[in-house]
């Protein structure tokens, strides 16, 4: 079950990359690449769950977790927050 953590760690490395793309050129490829932000970080997730290699499994676990927060929560909680006038 090693390869669910080099899955893990590979779909997190791979988020951050589009993320870092998108974010820097926001007209780059924007709904495909929210798409794929979101889905990788779960895939991930689920995948280190499976792996046996501990640091594979925290890399995975804490990787996929921070990038699914920065890219979904945090935007999600403040447009339910956010009124503009």
């Amino acid at each position: 079950m090693r390869k669910s953590g080099i899955i893990s760690v590979a779909a997190f490395l791979i988020s951050l990359i589009i993320y870092a793309a998108w974010f820097l050129n926001a007209d780059l490829f924007s709904k495909s690449a929210m798409i794929l932000v979101v889905a990788l970080p779960i895939i991930g997730i689920i995948t280190a769950f499976f792996t046996n290699s501990k640091t594979l499994k925290t890399v995975g676990l804490l990787g996929n977790s921070l990038l699914f927060l920065w890219a979904v929560v945090i935007p999600l909680a403040s447009t339910l927050f956010w009124n503009t006038p």
